[in-house]
């Protein structure tokens, strides 16, 4: 609900286009690329992911490449539905610069987020920006009061801080892992500027007045081509078990495989 307001102003702006339909310009087998026209975000997101999957139940994998894109909104629903199907599906974006590269003071590298949805029951997912934590989520803490569990940016002084306040306001996050996010928002963005010839963050950032206009990627490969259902779920729930059955290093405090807060196991 917090990018709403946003979605709307840029309505106002023209920055969104709500009767634009996308159009496929390039198709090579299972690889398609295409241009959203700046309709909007989540639909035409839906649509390629959807795509992806048509394509991939023909050749085993499909990618689309998708540039004039815009803000997809919630970038897990595109993984979980993939998942959903039996497909595994990876998908990310590229953004208007808003964190440092490792090294710098001046923003030049998008948060670029990316989801990675493995059809295990529940289901298991991803979805993470390369920040140590997105801005909605920094807003989020500040709303509330709390500050950070872990360092997630700077201070005016460049000293690290878990006050998401301070944060917000130097715009200066803190990557994935320190070097690390920092190195793989940029191959995110090369790849995604490339495949679908689109936007890069730097075009982004330095040409439009918004965050519009983006790059993404969906990706759909469907796993029982290559292996059968049986033997598929018997090696996922041999990884899940081998994982969340680890000594705690907290007797309160469960192991968690990453998005299954969010999938219930299927009854």
């Amino acid at each position: 609900m917090n990018r709403f307001p946003r979605f709307i102003q840029q309505l106002d702006n023209g920055d969104i286009i709500p009767d634009a339909r996308p159009q496929r310009i390039t198709s090579l087998g299972a690889i398609e690329q295409w241009d959203a026209q700046r309709s909007i975000g989540n639909l035409t997101a839906k649509k390629m992911m959807d795509r992806a999957i048509e394509l991939a139940s023909d050749h085993g994998i499909g990618l689309v490449a998708l540039r004039n894109a815009n803000h997809w909104m919630r970038g897990g629903s595109y993984g979980w539905q993939a998942a959903e199907k039996g497909y595994i599906g990876i998908c990310w974006t590229n953004s208007i610069a808003v964190m440092p590269p490792w090294g710098s003071k001046e923003c030049r590298i998008g948060t670029n987020p990316l989801i990675v949805a493995i059809p295990s029951s529940p289901i298991t997912m991803i979805d993470m920006s390369m920040s140590m934590f997105s801005y909605g989520m920094l807003e989020v803490n500040r709303l509330a009061g709390r500050e950070l569990p872990v360092d997630g940016g700077f201070d005016d002084e460049g000293n690290l801080t878990k006050e998401p306040g301070v944060i917000e306001k130097n715009r200066r996050i803190l990557p994935m892992g320190y070097w690390k996010g920092s190195g793989l928002s940029i191959v995110l963005d090369m790849i995604a500027t490339l495949l679908s010839d689109g936007a890069s963050v730097a075009e982004v950032t330095q040409e439009n007045s918004d965050e519009y206009g983006v790059s993404q990627i969906f990706i759909a490969i469907e796993v029982d081509k290559l292996i059968d259902g049986a033997t598929r779920d018997a090696k996922l729930q041999r990884i899940m078990d081998f994982v969340t059955t680890a000594e705690r290093a907290d007797e309160n405090v469960a192991i968690r495989l990453p998005g299954h807060e969010f999938t219930p196991a299927a009854g």
